[in-house]
């Protein structure tokens, strides 16, 4: 995929090295959504020019909620992941087509300083996970993965940490499994119960996250 410098203009994402135009976006649009060689091409209608700094990615990869759906019922063999955490999965619901509930940043019990929620820390097992995963699932070494989180931030870190790790195709759900706050501040604005996509309170034995290293598992 071809690299393309990135700058901060007004707290939005501008792709190339200088002023990019309107007329260019479709352009540099085919170009970030382009995945790497012998990858199935899965496009995007969202403007990735708009989105905020903190939902941007590495890869360059994305797609909204109803896109995801789309793709992931036309090929069953893309792994979508909801990187949300267990309570937020087991209180709020699960998207239908989800392989998994892998967490990206937990909750701690300790409260913020702001007092609003509490600390999160980074899950040292999440990439081990996945590729645990990948494997009973006999996906390949670089399958097509799909995540999604709340409002299209976390799914943006979980990307990141992937291709870290040599993954190429991952793509981030945009707006995510609630979607971003309007004017009053509730999340009415896109994501998946928004779009009206399938989803349900069910977890499930085989979508629930029981990652264990392999020096903490019990033979």
């Amino acid at each position: 995929m071809s690299k393309l410098m990135r700058q901060n203009v007004n707290g939005k994402m501008k792709f190339g090295a200088g002023f990019v135009s309107r007329a260019a976006a479709g352009v540099l649009a085919i170009i970030l959504l382009t995945a790497p060689a012998g990858a199935q091409d899965y496009e995007t209608a969202s403007d990735v020019f708009e989105l905020s700094l903190s939902k941007t990615t590495e890869l360059g990869l994305y797609l909204t909620s109803s896109e995801g759906h789309r793709f992931k019922t036309q090929n069953p063999k893309i792994l979508f992941l909801d990187v949300r955490t267990r309570a937020e999965v087991n209180f709020l619901g699960m998207p239908d087509v989800a392989d998994a509930n892998i967490p990206i940043k937990p909750f701690t019990t300790v409260l913020a300083k702001n007092g609003k929620n509490y600390q999160r820390v980074d899950n040292e097992h999440f990439v081990p996970a996945i590729a645990d995963l990948i494997a009973r699932k006999k996906l390949g070494e670089d399958p097509v993965i799909f995540v999604m989180c709340r409002n299209g931030k976390g799914s943006a870190i979980a990307a990141n940490r992937l291709a870290e790790h040599g993954y190429t195709k991952v793509y981030s759900i945009v707006d995510g499994y609630e979607g971003d706050f309007d004017a009053s501040g509730k999340r009415t604005v896109n994501g998946w119960k928004n779009a009206g996509l399938p989803w349900s309170y069910g977890i499930g034995k085989d979508r629930a996250y029981t990652y264990k290293p392999a020096s903490k598992r019990l033979f």
